[in-house]
């Protein structure tokens, strides 16, 4: 018998399933996607209407189905409706292992020679975590074929399941969880265990990890009692060393406060920040309790505890009243800091408008713009930007080495995504009509009960999000905006265009600046407009119809 390595509740133990495969007589996937429609109380005829896009008489069919093989219990009552404009209100209740079903994650299934190379993967890594065992505090004794991955005879593999015997690297147990508690602070330390929670140890959820990281391919279990599944690695040495005796191991204490913060510089306890993967204890950086909010995490950021007790609008309300500094920026004091009128929309809320000293930084920091006109993608690049340059002062100040700055403002050509035969299809109809809504695809002809608008305008968002539709008109509703087919050359020409410019501001080094975009750009801009308005004439004017099948 074999249990996942980490024990309970690890993703070695997740339920994966082939949602192309034939289950009575339809693809998984539609069964999967009916029962987590289910709600507190189970699953109704309505679910199975639009899940499995059927009549009444079918649908009831396949819900008697799921009965018979142990997925559905029920119905709860034999009451049918009178008429059949009455809801039906029956209800078939989840039994385990539907509800295992339901929470299930759907991958296609590997090939042989893909799974060989992955499991090549692991066998290179056991090596690895053998060579210096002291990091993990755990070496890997062995490792076997198991499940359909030791029948050498199959050929599609949904899982790669791998035994894998793991010796502690001290013999005594005691001292082995005294050094597993070390390297477990040491990484609370850095911030990179905050979310840990395993129930065999953090060394020991480092060695899973370093052997098959998140894969959902991979599984590792412990082998059971005669395991005899093909040897795939085995270690000659024994890397298990006795240890002297150590003392009772004692936490690290908690270090004592900054009395300085390294933003704002006033004189005020201000609690350790650090570079992401840096030690906080021993950070020369530090943030009072007003500037803390500012240190959330981005790809190159700093790390640190939240203070909940503070909002932005305390902070504005408290520059406001007393400027920190009374000459250059209010909050940090910087010389670039100019006088205006910040965040009009407080006009909005029969507030005031605040009237501060503030650098070309700050503004973004207290996530408010100078400019309520402004679309929420400039927003977001605005404060993208003014936290790298947060980032960069504060490490200047602190004399810490500067983090290679990654910029966000080349396209890093993401891939088209894989696409579901619920996605391939509402591509078709999209063609075939021009240009359709969510709304239009709820009240499509041909149907017994219309479609869900809603369960639409998730799959077609998901087409908005990967660049495959584009939305015709100026309508940003995502059930009544109409979208339309985007075709090879205006995705390529927009890729050109995200390649040598992106609009918005950006932190150049120095200070938050909005570049002017290059010349072949606009002449491409130009270009990429017109192509789009055409296409959204002809799309608008073509005037189909959408199918009547999914």
């Amino acid at each position: 018998m074999l249990t996942p390595l980490g024990g309970l509740g690890t993703y070695e133990g997740s339920f994966t399933v082939d949602l192309g495969a034939a289950f009575l007589g339809r693809p998984l996937r539609e069964t999967r996607d009916l029962l987590r429609r289910a709600d507190p109380w189970g699953v109704q005829p309505r679910d199975a209407l639009r899940a499995l896009n059927a009549d009444k008489p079918a649908a009831l069919g396949f819900l008697t189905e799921l009965v018979r093989v142990g997925l559905l219990s029920g119905p709860d009552s034999e009451d049918e409706p009178r008429t059949e404009y009455e809801h039906d209100y029956r209800t078939w209740k989840l039994t385990p292992s539907g509800r295992v079903l339901a929470f299930a994650s759907g991958r296609r299934p590997s090939t042989r020679r893909a799974a060989d190379a992955l499991v090549a993967k692991v066998v290179k890594a056991a090596s690895a975590i053998n060579e210096n065992p002291d990091a993990y505090l755990w070496w890997v004794q062995e490792i076997r074929a198991a499940g359909h991955y030791a029948d050498p005879g199959r050929e599609q593999l949904l899982h790669v399941d791998l035994a894998v015997q793991l010796r502690p690297r001290l013999a005594d147990p005691r001292e082995q969880a005294k050094a597993e508690k070390r390297l477990h602070d040491d990484a609370l330390d850095r911030r990179a265990a905050d979310r840990v929670l395993d129930m065999r140890g953090y060394g020991h959820w480092m060695t899973r990890l370093a052997l098959a990281g998140h894969s959902k391919v991979v599984r590792l279990y412990s082998p059971g009692p005669g395991a005899d599944g093909p040897v795939l690695f085995r270690e000659a040495r024994d890397l298990t060393i006795d240890a002297a005796p150590t003392p009772a191991y004692e936490p690290p204490a908690d270090p004592a406060p900054a009395d300085r913060c390294s933003w704002c510089r006033r004189q005020l306890p201000s609690t350790r920040v650090a570079v992401k993967g840096e030690s906080v204890d021993r950070s020369p950086i530090a943030l009072c309790d007003t500037c803390l909010p500012l240190s959330r995490t981005n790809a190159t950021g700093l790390s640190g505890y939240l203070s909940l007790g503070w909002t932005i609008r305390q902070t504005i309300s408290a520059l406001a009243t007393e400027p920190y500094h009374l000459v250059g920026c209010a909050l940090c004091g910087n010389a670039r800091g100019a006088e205006g009128q910040w965040w009009p929309e407080r006009e909005r809320e029969q507030e005031a408008p605040v009237t501060l000293r503030l650098c070309d930084v700050c503004p973004g920091l207290l996530d408010l713009a100078d400019r309520p006109d402004r679309e929420t993608w400039w927003l977001r690049r605005h404060e993208a930007a003014c936290i790298d340059g947060f980032h960069t002062h504060l490490l200047t100040t602190a004399s810490a080495p500067a983090v290679p700055r990654q910029d966000s403002g080349k396209s890093k050509g993401r891939a088209l995504p894989r696409l579901t035969e619920v996605h391939r299809q509402l591509l078709e109809d999209v063609r075939a009509a021009g240009s359709l809504s969510a709304l239009d695809l709820g009240r499509r002809d041909g149907r017994p009960r219309h479609q869900d608008t809603r369960w639409w305008a998730t799959r077609i968002t998901h087409l908005l999000r990967h660049g495959l539709v584009a939305v015709v008109g100026t309508d940003s509703d995502p059930w009544t905006a109409r979208v339309r087919a985007v075709q090879d050359d205006e995705r390529a020409l927009r890729g050109e265009l995200l390649a040598l410019h992106v609009p918005g501001p950006v932190w150049d080094g120095t200070a938050v600046t909005e570049p002017e975009p290059p010349a072949e750009w606009t002449v491409r801009s130009v270009a990429l407009d017109a192509l789009q308005a055409e296409r959204d004439r002809l799309a608008l004017a073509l005037g189909g119809t959408v199918s009547t099948h999914r």
